[in-house]
């Protein structure tokens, strides 16, 4: 059962505003290029949250699209092929470490509790920022995830199934965006 299908507001109205208002947030908090990646950022972030509300998917091109810009920026930001390389070894280190946490959760529930489209999406994250600020994203993430779950628990009634389908896609990639950008406009 998807938990989060039935919430009023997971429409394209709400991902437009979501889009608008982070773009309007990137060029007031940043400088032109910081806030031309922040929005195309965000428009990734928006895309993949939608879909998989919609279909439990994380599109592959979108993640690539992710990490992509994400190495762009790096490189715009005028860093050096070391600052790229570090990039690209986050992106890996946090890749490989989701999908541990996957291949753990499967073996100890067997259970999928992490979809692969998810580990993706953690590494294309990784991409835009540092470690710390990559363990913050994540508790952003998994606190709205929780926060809706049980949110909609307590306004329907239904009880929390152990099994529960939550697309956490939705809560990765816009959490992705806001630590990205807490860190870039200096609130991190």
């Amino acid at each position: 059962m998807n938990y989060l299908r039935a919430l009023p507001g997971a429409s394209m109205a709400v991902m437009a505003i979501a889009g608008a208002g982070a773009c309007a947030a990137a060029f007031v908090f940043l400088d032109a290029i910081d806030a031309a990646f922040g929005t195309a950022l965000a428009a990734v972030a928006l895309l993949i949250a939608a879909v998989d509300l919609d279909r439990f998917e994380v599109p592959d091109i979108a993640t690539l699209t992710m990490f992509v810009l994400g190495l762009a920026w790096t490189q715009a930001r005028g860093a050096d092929f070391e600052a790229i390389a570090q990039a690209l070894l986050r992106s890996i280190l946090v890749a490989v470490a989701l999908f541990a946490v996957r291949a753990g959760y499967r073996a100890v529930r067997n259970f999928e509790g992490l979809g692969l489209g998810d580990v993706k999406l953690a590494g294309a994250g990784a991409a835009w920022l540092p470690f710390p600020e990559i363990a913050i994203t994540f508790l952003i993430a998994i606190g709205a995830a929780i926060a809706v779950v049980l949110g909609r628990s307590i306004v329907t009634g239904e009880r929390i199934q152990a099994r529960a389908a939550i697309p956490f896609g939705t809560f990765l990639a816009p959490a992705i965006w806001i630590s990205w950008l807490a860190r870039v406009s200096g609130s991190f």
